[in-house]
């Protein structure tokens, strides 16, 4: 996708040092939601659910020629 947005920015005649920040420009909406949704507590269980492991702790594991 950047790719070709890119040859449609240098067919527009924006030096190519600006391209990154087009393309962050582009994104900044969606980096912002995404950010909300997570630091939003109420909504922190669907976007982020916290997670404990509870399984079995530490095992040995054989090396690799016994295997």
């Amino acid at each position: 996708m950047d790719f070709y947005s890119g040859l449609i920015y240098q067919s527009m005649g924006f030096p190519v040092e600006m391209f990154t920040v087009l393309f962050a420009i582009g994104r900044t909406p969606g980096w912002r939601a995404l950010t909300g949704t997570r630091c939003s507590p109420q909504n922190s269980r669907i976007a982020r659910p916290r997670q404990r492991y509870t399984g079995p702790g530490d095992r040995a594991v054989p090396a690799v020629d016994e295997r």
